[in-house]
């Protein structure tokens, strides 16, 4: 442990009693006035070890250091403490900290999943909307297709299959070239298929299974929707596992 750090950042002992270093003292500050502004713990440690400003002699700041000094009341001027921080800006802190608190309990696992494929924060109406679209796939399952795609030709098999029949017409047979050839043509039968075709036979048997719900479903979001978008109007889609978009307008 460095010589500071048996005290709070931004204090020092001098001569027996407790005092404000010069050199931290803003950058606590500046901790609180980011956090206030709406910047994330890791936000702000990301910020103070790019600027270099050592936590300890030797430890670097991360989000749980961040996360002490906003709880610390020793900022205020208590226990000995000169006061560095004002009550307003304290009392702002953990107001926000006790909303997000909140926040962070009372969403499910669902909603954490739906805004991991959202990539923004999610509405209700975003869930809403998407819980409609699972629930008319899961009455009408058929409806997942795999969406058409430009086929383009290759000749590749074909010159290899061609390859296999002139290796076989030749006696003796070379057994050697013409395994390795087979296994040329299997790899190459391999990488014509369409995985998303698999995708969506997985997706049918799913929703074959499932019935309609009154609340999302984490689950059933991670194993079918690679993302949900809106546009401009707050119309909803989500992209399946298969590359297929879904939304209210053609599920009538």
């Amino acid at each position: 442990m460095g010589k500071y750090r048996k005290l709070p950042f931004g204090y020092e002992m001098r001569m027996g009693n407790i005092v404000v270093r010069p050199d931290e003292k803003p950058w606590v500050e500046y901790i609180f006035r980011q956090y206030i502004t709406g910047a994330s713990l890791k936000e702000i440690s990301d910020r103070l070890r790019e600027d270099g400003t050592p936590f300890d002699a030797d430890k670097q700041w991360n989000k749980n250091m961040v996360s002490r000094i906003l709880a610390d009341e020793r900022y205020l001027g208590t226990d000995r403490f000169p006061q560095i921080i004002e009550q307003d800006m304290f009392r702002r802190v953990i107001d926000i900290r006790c909303v997000k608190s909140i926040d962070a309990i009372q969403k499910t696992e669902a909603q954490k999943m739906l805004r991991r494929k959202c990539g923004f924060p999610i509405t209700p109406h975003i869930e809403r909307e998407v819980l409609y679209l699972l629930n008319r796939l899961a009455k009408e399952p058929e409806r997942i297709q795999t969406p058409e795609r430009i086929k383009i030709k290759d000749n590749r098999l074909a010159e290899l299959k061609s390859d296999m029949e002139a290796l076989l017409m030749q006696m003796p047979v070379d057994e050697e070239s013409a395994m390795e050839k087979l296994n040329q043509i299997a790899v190459a039968m391999y990488s014509a298929v369409d995985p998303r075709e698999y995708e969506t036979y997985r997706m049918r048997s799913v929703f074959q299974a499932e019935h309609p719900r009154s609340e999302l479903d984490a689950n059933l979001i991670a194993m079918n929707i690679d993302a949900v978008k809106t546009d401009s109007d707050g119309n909803v889609q989500i992209i399946l596992k298969n590359g297929q978009v879904i939304e209210r307008g053609e599920l009538r």
